[in-house]
């Protein structure tokens, strides 16, 4: 399996870059028709996901300066959006007035840190195969490190948590395999030996998170906000 990922790596990332292209643009036409704010949110959280997808997908066509700048802004607007899934759980949980008030202050407070990390990170140009891209260098701030640990896995545990919460009261587990699904795939490859894919193998833990939250997003006993 190593062998065929590293094989048609650059095949692979544009083939999920694609598809994480139509299920935000679906999530899109779902917050149109059916203006609910938690689609709204996974939209821009896949439009974050989407962004990074992309300039890895096209780091091997682009000048390094271009990339560099590129990837600068993929890192901000990841610790940025991606947090959001936490403010996602809150809406999935129905929650309203005063406990929805305070996982806004969390979401933002976190959305901060996300992006100050992404300010933050010294970055180096790495080719492997086939994909040239940025990454954080050892000398990156160990604050950022571990605020990027954060982002990785901080926010994907409220989804698994709300994800269960929603299955018991929705009879729906939609939403549980979105966040249980990110995190396998998130862990998969220290897991395995394989911390030098971990940039691929999360791939596709983003992709099915997006996809699941479509799922969600479209189940019968909906609930517009």
């Amino acid at each position: 399996m190593r062998g065929f990922l590293t094989d048609h790596c650059p095949v692979i990332i544009a083939v999920i870059t694609a598809l994480e292209a139509i299920v935000t643009i679906l999530l899109f036409v779902r917050y149109i028709k059916k203006r609910q704010t938690i689609a709204l949110l996974m939209a821009v959280v896949g439009v974050g996901l989407l962004f990074d997808a992309l300039v890895m997908a096209l780091g091997s066509f682009m000048p390094n300066d271009l990339l560099r700048i590129l990837s600068r802004i993929r890192f901000v607007s990841h610790g940025l959006l991606v947090p959001l899934n936490i403010a996602i759980c809150g809406y999935a949980m129905k929650w309203v007035d005063i406990k929805m008030t305070i996982v806004w202050i969390i979401t933002a407070a976190v959305c901060i840190l996300g992006c100050a990390s992404g300010f933050a990170r010294v970055l180096e140009l790495r080719d492997f195969a086939g994909i040239v891209r940025y990454v954080a260098g050892d000398s990156t701030p160990v604050w950022a490190d571990k605020i990027n640990r954060l982002l990785s896995f901080g926010t994907v545990l409220p989804v698994i948590a709300a994800g269960i919460y929603v299955w018991i009261k929705e009879k729906t587990p939609t939403f549980f395999l979105a966040g249980a699904l990110m995190f396998v795939f998130a862990a998969l490859g220290p897991a395995t030996g394989n911390s030098d894919l971990i940039f691929l193998i999360s791939m596709f833990g983003e992709l099915l998170m997006i996809f699941f939250f479509l799922l969600y997003s479209k189940k019968e006993n909906e609930y517009d906000y």
